[in-house]
């Protein structure tokens, strides 16, 4: 009679909780220093406009951003954001003044690295994904992404750090 190797099985579903516990806590609330690479102002050009995005620290747990539409001499606010901190959860929160009535959408992170970081709300029309990431010190790339329809989209902006 054979005997039941229980090791190798035991071992491997170990290792599998252990990768899916990872993945499920990548955010660490104490990590919201790392969102501080965005303070100051980031700008990209189009071919019609300029799209500005200007980041301060409020305080340790808030930062507050404002994106810009820029043609020749004449500017538009396009949306305000908040990066706030609120317990054990982070949230990306922008209010664009034409959508959802005027109303903040919070997006929860769900990924936090210092290259960047990954925001959701899957209950929202688009987009239902938020990325930002650091190529460098001084460009970044924020890339917002969703179903709209039947259809999947995105918008990427490639920041330069003025």
């Amino acid at each position: 009679m054979e005997k039941k190797r229980w090791y190798s099985s035991s071992l491997l579903l170990a290792v599998l909780l252990c990768s899916n516990l990872g993945a499920a806590a990548q955010v660490n609330p104490d990590n919201f220093n790392y969102l501080y690479r965005l303070v100051g102002t980031w700008s990209m050009r189009t071919p019609q406009s300029v799209i500005t995005e200007q980041w301060q620290r409020v305080n340790d747990t808030t930062l507050q951003g404002h994106t810009w539409r820029i043609v020749g001499k004449d500017s538009s606010l396009q949306e305000t954001i908040q990066l706030v901190r609120s317990g054990n959860d982070i949230y990306y929160i922008p209010t664009i003044r034409d959508q959802n009535n005027g109303q903040p959408v919070p997006f929860k992170l769900r990924v936090l690295k210092l290259v960047g970081f990954i925001a959701e709300n899957p209950a929202h029309d688009f987009p239902q994904k938020i990325t930002y990431r650091f190529k460098d010190e001084d460009h970044l790339d924020a890339r917002i992404e969703g179903r709209q329809g039947k259809t999947t989209g995105e918008v990427i902006f490639r920041y330069e750090r003025k």
